[in-house]
């Protein structure tokens, strides 16, 4: 019984986290810019600085309707966490890219509910990326 719990338990871990989701981000420009989408987490690349990706982000949040409840600055990332109606946590990270082939200065990292919600991020990141 142990060793069948054990077995089912690492088969979902694997099948949750290494699960990525291609997603075209601007098909009518013709970029071949893709956004992934891994275990909840939408990530993506914008072409501008941090801390004007930041300041993007806080006011399309509150333009949205969203509640901000607190920021985490550190070296390498901001962090903006945000709640939604239904008392939804809502996760915004800026950071800057780490990929050395990747064109884009940063990278953004959006995660809605505790299991993710691909269709909302994506609502999320076009509006941060159409204020830029």
């Amino acid at each position: 019984m142990k060793a069948t719990l054990i077995t089912l338990l690492t088969i979902c871990t694997l099948i949750v986290t290494g699960c990525t989701t291609p997603v075209a981000i601007d098909p009518l420009t013709g970029e071949q810019q893709t956004a992934q989408f891994r275990a909840g987490y939408f990530y993506a690349p914008l072409e501008a600085p941090t801390g004007q990706i930041f300041k993007t982000a806080i006011r399309e949040l509150d333009n949205m309707g969203y509640f901000r409840t607190g920021e985490l600055h550190k070296e390498t990332a901001i962090t903006i966490y945000a709640r939604k109606i239904g008392d939804e946590k809502v996760t915004v990270r800026v950071s800057q890219a780490t990929d050395p082939e990747a064109t884009a200065q940063s990278e953004i990292r959006i995660r809605v509910g505790k299991l993710g919600n691909l269709a909302e991020s994506q609502t999320i990141y076009a509006h941060i990326r159409d204020a830029l």
